[in-house]
C-alpha cells in the first residue's frame, strides 16, 4: 500500500476544507467520506448519509448496536479499499481514518470491540496531522449547536454544556487511540492559508 497520512481533528476544525485545498491546489490524493469525495460511490454515499439519523440515534432501540454499527463499518472498509488504490503521485491523505469514528461511538456507548479491533488491523498512516481547535471554537463555529449533529454532543438534545464536554472528552480519546503514531499538532484557530501551509510542511517533511 501506499504511505499516507491521517488528517484528524474535532468536529468543525475545518479538515474538510482543508483536504479539498490539499487535492484542488497541490494535487494531493484525497480519502474521506465527505459528501463531496464521494460522487463516485452513491452505496457509500447513501450509507454515510444516514448513518447519524437512520441509525446512530436508534442504538439500542430499534436496532442492535451491532447493528448500527456495520453501517459505518461499510463506509470505514471503503476507505481502507481506496487508500489501497491510490497510487498517483501526490501524497496520500486520508480524513480521520477510523480513529474519529471510532473514539465517538466509544463515548456515547455505541461500542462493539471485534469490530473496532478490526479497524485497529487495517495498514497504520506514517503519520497524524493533528488539526487543533478548542472546543468553545468550535462551538461558534457550529452556530452555537445549531449545525452540530446527534454525534457530536451528549445527551438527547444539543447544548453548549454537553457539546463541550463531548469535544473535550473526544480530543483526550483520539489522542488516546494514535498513541504511538508520528504526530504533528497544527493550532486550528489560525487562518486558512496557514493551516494548510503547516499541513503541507508537516507532511512534506515526513515522507522526505
Amino acid at each position: 500500500m501506499t504511505p499516507f497520512w491521517t488528517l484528524l481533528g474535532p468536529d468543525f476544525a475545518g479538515k474538510s476544507t482543508a483536504l479539498a485545498r490539499l487535492r484542488d491546489e497541490h494535487g494531493w490524493q484525497v480519502v474521506s467520506h465527505d459528501d463531496r469525495f464521494l460522487r463516485d460511490y452513491p452505496l457509500v454515499a447513501l450509507l454515510r448519509g444516514c448513518w447519524i439519523d437512520d441509525a446512530l440515534v436508534w442504538a439500542g432501540k430499534r436496532y442492535t448496536v451491532e447493528l448500527v454499527i456495520s453501517v459505518m463499518h461499510s463506509v470505514i472498509l471503503h476507505q481502507r479499499d481506496e487508500l489501497a488504490r491510490q497510487t498517483g503521485p501526490g501524497p496520500v491523505i486520508i480524513d480521520s481514518f477510523f480513529y474519529k469514528v471510532l473514539a465517538a461511538c466509544d463515548l456515547l456507548g455505541v461500542s462493539h470491540e471485534p469490530t473496532f479491533d478490526y479497524w485497529r488491523s487495517f495498514p497504520q498512516p506514517e503519520g497524524v496531522v493533528y488539526l487543533d481547535v478548542p472546543a468553545e471554537v468550535t462551538w461558534e463555529r457550529a452556530g452555537r449547536g445549531v449545525k452540530a449533529s446527534a454525534f457530536e454532543h451528549y445527551g438527547p438534545v444539543v447544548s453548549r454544556d454537553g457539546f463541550l464536554r463531548m469535544q473535550s472528552d473526544l480530543r483526550a480519546r483520539m489522542l488516546a487511540e494514535i498513541k504511538g503514531l508520528p504526530l504533528t499538532i497544527v493550532d486550528g484557530t489560525a487562518s486558512p492559508d496557514s493551516v494548510l501551509a503547516k499541513i503541507v510542511s508537516a507532511v512534506g517533511e515526513a515522507a522526505c
